[in-house]
């Protein structure tokens, strides 16, 4: 029997991602992790200059629009549509851009101050 090739293709993404989520936990435990679920360079390329980012999950949905164009050589504006509402923090974490024009590796953690709610961080995405 053959197995289709997407669905092996499926099956090593998930598991991929078992093992990201795994060794992450290790470091950083107690949060959850928010999935890229759009990026503008895939999603809708020749969409203009600005990226459009958007990671979901445990009913939260954090939008990044990256202007490279914008104050300084990278701009970043991001935009938070995030349930439950209230107050939230927001960090980036990352390493250096390497030169003026290099890209970097980030991930944003959202925190809500003295609620219940627990802290989540996005993927890890290339800017």
């Amino acid at each position: 029997m053959t197995v289709p090739p997407e669905r092996v293709a499926g099956e090593q993404i998930a598991r991929l991602r078992s093992l990201g989520c795994a060794a992450f936990g290790r470091h950083e435990r107690g949060l959850d992790v928010l999935d890229l679920v759009f990026d503008s360079i895939v999603d809708a390329p020749g969409a203009g200059d600005i990226r459009r980012l958007r990671f979901s999950g445990r009913g939260i949905t954090l939008d990044v629009d990256v202007d490279f164009h914008g104050a300084g050589h990278n701009a970043l504006t991001i935009e938070l549509r995030v349930s439950p509402s209230g107050p939230v923090m927001v960090e980036s974490r990352g390493g250096d851009a390497e030169g003026p024009a290099g890209a970097r590796l980030v991930s944003f953690l959202l925190r809500w101050p003295g609620t219940a709610q627990r802290p989540v961080r996005t993927a890890w995405i290339m800017l």
